[in-house]
């Protein structure tokens, strides 16, 4: 996760955990977590989604004691991984959660995310378009010599659905195949089917809201 204020590349494995049962595996087994935090993530684009088809996604997101302004391009993928290029900038959670609620334009934001947005498309009227919440426990998982955040999504989208995921965010390319035979031996153990999770979830939170 980038808080530079600069573009990054965003490199993370994501896997579909399928079911609650899944998830609870995977949890067990990982035991003691780092940390827990609770996501309010809501996504925002003009009525004729004009960063949608300039390539980028806008996302507010509220957290336990911060907030989040991030901008985030089309994936492209290497091996198992996608990748992103990514603008992230931390905010006070207060000022996150009235951007989510729409008490505040998130456009008229003097954060680097929003800048670049008005340099690419110019100055433009945004609406929220999907909201949904996730609960995110962390744990330093050892691979090789080597620790990984593996990071436990359980994600709650407004249809009511509730869906879970594994993500692993990378800092390069150079050991995408050894983390993906790890993983694999680590599911197989767990009896947990190894499945890509080959959507974003703001692209799972358009179809359930059926946005195209």
């Amino acid at each position: 996760m980038n808080e530079n204020n600069k573009m990054t590349q965003e490199i993370e494995i994501k896997l579909d955990l399928g079911s609650f049962t899944n998830y609870l595996k995977l949890i067990g087994f990982l035991g003691h977590i780092e940390d827990e935090i609770k996501q309010i993530n809501a996504f925002f684009d003009s009525n004729n989604r004009k960063l949608a088809n300039a390539g980028w996604a806008l996302r507010v997101r509220a957290e336990n004691r911060r907030g989040l302004v991030t901008i985030k391009s089309i994936a492209t993928n290497k091996s198992i991984a996608t990748i992103r290029q990514e603008v992230e900038t931390q905010i006070n959670r207060q000022d996150a959660i009235a951007l989510i609620n729409l008490q505040a334009d998130v456009m008229e934001l003097p954060a680097m995310p929003v800048e670049y947005l008005r340099q690419e498309v110019g100055k433009i009227k945004v609406e929220r378009l999907v909201q949904f919440e996730n609960i995110r426990q962390r744990k330093l998982f050892k691979i090789n010599d080597q620790n990984y955040m593996l990071e436990i999504d359980k994600t709650e989208f407004n249809d009511g659905s509730v869906e879970y995921e594994l993500e692993l965010e990378l800092s390069d390319t150079s050991k995408i195949e050894t983390i993906e035979a790890n993983l694999r031996k680590l599911f197989l153990t767990l009896d947990i089917p190894f499945i890509r999770q080959t959507e974003s979830k703001f692209a799972r939170a358009l179809k359930k809201a059926d946005i195209l």
